[in-house]
């Protein structure tokens, strides 16, 4: 049976969830038609980029991280009954970074981002590490969702003084998280010469395009450019 919709007006608080299949679902749904998010799911679980994946195997990869994140630590925030999930590292609890077979990639996607971050933020700031966050796409009238997780995150970093962390794999992403007061830090392309945008094998193909994105509630002051 399908929740009632929740008006605008009386959304649910955040809240954070040890509900790892109902979480695991509503990122399927989020990340269904991402591309992006296909290669790097493919790329974590040393998967070549020319096998064919089913629907079926991206989104059982989806569920296995959200799990990890459950088990080693992290938190899973879901705001308005699971309609939108947030899936986070806390400051001092950062999973192990999930090395592929590609050392190109490995150095794109792990050495060069960590690197950067320590460039810009004073040493000794930690973070809290935004892995995904996705909303349910099948319930457009429901909104704010992603809103309330990231504010909340906000909030918590502002009274931690600490940073918030993420790459985000899509322009839109970008924008989105400009709104809430992110800036990028590096943009970087991975899947070049792999994949094309649709993440088909392709020598001469594109790959994705993302970035670094941080927040401080001080980041003028205090980041280095």
């Amino acid at each position: 049976m399908l929740a009632s919709p929740i008006p605008k007006e009386e959304t649910l608080p955040v809240k954070l969830t040890s509900d790892v299949e109902r979480a695991s679902r509503t990122m399927c749904k989020a990340f269904e038609n991402s591309y992006a998010n296909d290669y790097l799911m493919k790329k974590f679980f040393h998967i070549p980029v020319e096998e064919k994946v089913s629907r079926a195997r991206i989104n059982a990869i989806i569920h296995y991280y959200t799990t990890c994140y459950h088990d080693l630590n992290g938190e899973i925030a879901e705001a308005n009954d699971f309609d939108a999930v947030g899936i986070w590292s806390r400051p001092g609890h950062h999973l192990p970074a999930t090395l592929s077979d590609d050392e190109s990639f490995n150095k794109i996607f792990f050495e060069d981002l960590t690197a950067r971050k320590h460039e810009v933020m004073p040493e000794g700031m930690d973070y809290y590490y935004l892995y995904a966050i996705g909303k349910d796409l099948s319930h457009p009238e429901i909104r704010g969702s992603v809103r309330k997780i990231l504010e909340e995150y906000k909030r918590k970093a502002d009274k931690a003084n600490c940073a918030l962390a993420l790459e985000a794999i899509s322009e839109h992403a970008r924008s989105v998280y400009e709104y809430f007061g992110f800036r990028t830090y590096l943009e970087f392309q991975f899947g070049v010469g792999e994949v094309n945008s649709k993440c088909e094998p392709d020598l001469q193909g594109e790959g994705f395009t993302a970035y670094l994105m941080l927040y401080h509630k001080d980041a003028e002051t205090i980041f280095r450019a």
